[in-house]
């Protein structure tokens, strides 16, 4: 990781993600399920970047589970292949703004992850969710490497809360009728 890269979090420098082939597995998904926009991940996380049209994925811990992107507001999700951007090189995701990203836990107790991305100031088209070299000497200030160690639930988003009704039984129904009558009475 270069010098002028930014650290958030805690944790050292990443190792460098990159090199090779696009080979992604798509699973299908309720609509909307799960993950947070590129663009909230940005937003919330690094609020003194400039506003970025997208990110390119540096590194992903791949210890945190399998991470995966949806390009369709999450009906479809794709494996990422950390195998190919967490190499020595530089060889990243292209993902824009409107991308979800989230990660699906090994199973572990683990409560974080950490992610190493920068930000682009353009949309990556036709290339948006594939793995492409970048070049990171020659990136502007506004797309310094930003290293960020979030909780699953930063990520993955969390689910809505739900209001269940407190089951209750027919004789407390009964006494609260007869002491709503008794009351007017």
């Amino acid at each position: 990781m270069s010098a002028s890269a930014l650290h958030f979090a805690a944790g050292a420098s990443a190792t460098h993600p990159h090199m090779a082939h696009p080979r992604t597995v798509a699973t299908v998904a309720g609509a909307g399920v799960g993950g947070n926009t590129v663009a909230r991940l940005v937003q919330e996380n690094c609020p003194h970047l400039l506003p970025s049209v997208g990110v390119v994925l540096e590194y992903l811990d791949a210890q945190a589970g399998t991470w995966q992107f949806s390009l369709d507001d999450g009906q479809t999700w794709r494996a990422i292949r950390t195998d190919l951007i967490n190499r020595p090189g530089h060889m990243g995701l292209a993902l824009d703004h409107g991308a979800r990203l989230r990660v699906v836990p090994l199973g572990t107790s683990r409560e974080g992850a950490r992610m190493v991305f920068h930000a682009v100031q353009r949309s990556h088209g036709p290339g948006n969710g594939s793995y492409r070299p970048y070049a990171p000497d020659e990136r502007e200030d506004a797309s310094l490497s930003v290293t960020l160690v979030l909780g699953l639930g930063a990520i993955n988003g969390v689910p809505p809360a739900v209001k269940v009704p407190r089951p209750r039984n027919k004789r407390a129904l009964a006494q609260g009728a007869r002491a709503a009558a008794l009351a007017l009475a």
